[in-house]
């Protein structure tokens, strides 16, 4: 047997090998950085961590009535929607300001099948088994049953029979999202003011309240309600109800906040009430606000929030959606505030909440207005906070608190400490005054034989 000739093939195998590895190496490091820069334009999976806020049935992930996107596309119980998607199709086109045909407008979005399709996990069976026209027709449809629905079904009494509040609950679920860049396409053709759309959306969090807010305008907004802050563009419109909830109309110092770490105590609403601290509704013009409110009265400040089982379901939604985007380096969840603003919010509202009868407490203070009862929206938010994780807001909430709390306690030893001679003739004047009355109380008592 010739060695040498061996120890030659085995090295030329091992040396393929490692070749092998490294372009294997390369080629998933590329890849996973171009996951990492898009990761807040997809359009995501409800995250494995949070299956368990997922609520019964997973009602809160599953569309009810119609899907929307590929996620749940060919679900039995979604299909009589299916039909009426077409008839919305029709019409869209019928009454387009151009006069355009269903193949036109059809066309169109085939041009933009492959970006469409890449804010998707290209992977995902639902997206994997659908070729480009398959693909390119369901964005179409469901692009133009949207904004039907956006505009109440129009002018047409069949679809205005259709678009029912079920409706609204399914198209703000994490999994049931089709790429803006559709919606922008398709808005060429039919323009539908999607941003007053959501902004009526996000008035169903605190009604009442809503109508009182100045909120300023978008920039670049134009005559279709497409636009954002600068070069801004939601991935969809569960992105844009985020964005329009909070950073839409907060002040830069607000936005561009971090905390530092320090050691940090959670309280109760009945333990803050205790070191002299109340709950209080927030006036501040964008939702999720809290805050610690100094002055002669301190108190925590919180956005007020309306609790029923649709909002309920868009709150799990936009903490998915935060959850889901955890990596993005940039962009909507990223760039501009915090990424976990909802999911602080919910958890802050978990914290204050021990007892239903803390839940009745942040009724009576106008944070909480909910048809849940006291038992059901506490577990609610409970179960939320086992699942959640927090970010800025909540933590920077916590070190006011904090600092409120140990500048409390360097107040009374200060005063104890200055004061400790006075406080200590007082207490012994009331010893001896304590002994007298004891003595006397004893004389006053009858004397038995």
């Amino acid at each position: 047997m010739d060695t040498s000739r061996t120890i030659l093939i085995r090295e030329n195998s091992t040396h393929e090998v490692v070749l092998a590895i490294d372009e294997r190496t390369a080629l998933a490091n590329e890849r996973l950085k171009a996951e990492f820069y898009k990761v807040d334009t997809k359009i995501h999976r409800f995250p494995r961590s949070l299956q368990g806020i997922g609520g019964d049935n997973d009602r809160y992930i599953v569309p009810s009535v119609v899907a929307i996107g590929p996620y749940h596309h060919g679900s039995p119980h979604l299909q009589k929607m299916e039909e009426v998607k077409l008839a919305a199709a029709y019409h869209l086109c019928r009454h387009s300001g151009r006069s355009s045909s269903s193949m036109e407008v059809y066309e169109k979005i085939l041009s933009v099948v492959d970006d469409a399709r890449g804010s998707y996990d290209v992977k995902d069976p639902s997206v994997f088994g659908l070729s480009n026209h398959e693909f390119a027709a369901m964005m179409f449809l469901d692009g133009c049953f949207l904004l039907q629905y956006m505009i109440g079904g129009g002018d047409v009494p069949v679809l205005q029979n259709w678009m029912t509040p079920s409706i609204e609950r399914d198209i703000f679920l994490l999994e049931n999202q089709i790429p803006w860049l559709v919606l922008e396409v398709l808005i060429e053709f039919m323009p539908v003011d999607v941003l007053r759309f959501v902004r009526g959306v996000q008035e169903k969090f605190h009604p009442g309240k809503a109508k009182e807010k100045k909120v300023r305008p978008l920039p670049d907004d134009d005559d279709r309600g497409v636009g954002g802050r600068g070069d801004y563009k939601p991935p969809h419109l569960l992105g844009l109800l985020w964005y329009i909830l909070q950073i839409h109309s907060m002040p830069e110092r607000v936005q561009n906040y971090s905390y530092r770490p320090r050691p940090l105590k959670s309280s109760n609403a009945v333990e803050l009430a205790e070191i002299g601290i109340r709950l209080a509704p927030s006036t501040k013009p964008w939702f999720w606000d809290m805050s610690f409110r100094r002055g002669r009265l301190f108190a925590v400040s919180l956005s007020p929030v309306l609790l029923n089982d649709t909002t309920a379901c868009w709150l799990v939604n936009l903490a998915a959606l935060e959850e889901a985007n955890t990596s993005a380096g940039s962009g909507a969840t990223g760039e501009y505030y915090d990424k976990y603003v909802v999911s602080s919010y919910l958890f802050m509202l978990a914290m204050l909440m021990d007892r239903e009868e803390e839940v009745q407490q942040m009724r009576s203070k106008y944070i909480l207005y909910s048809t849940l009862s006291n038992k059901q929206a506490l577990s609610f938010f409970k179960d939320l906070a086992d699942h959640l994780r927090f970010g800025d807001p909540y933590l920077f909430t916590l070190i006011e608190i904090w600092s409120y709390r140990r500048q409390l306690l360097i107040t009374i030893y200060r005063f104890i400490y200055k004061n400790y001679r006075a406080i200590a003739a007082v207490l012994s004047i009331a010893g001896v005054l304590c002994s007298i009355l004891n003595a006397l109380y004893s004389l006053k008592k009858p004397y038995k034989t």
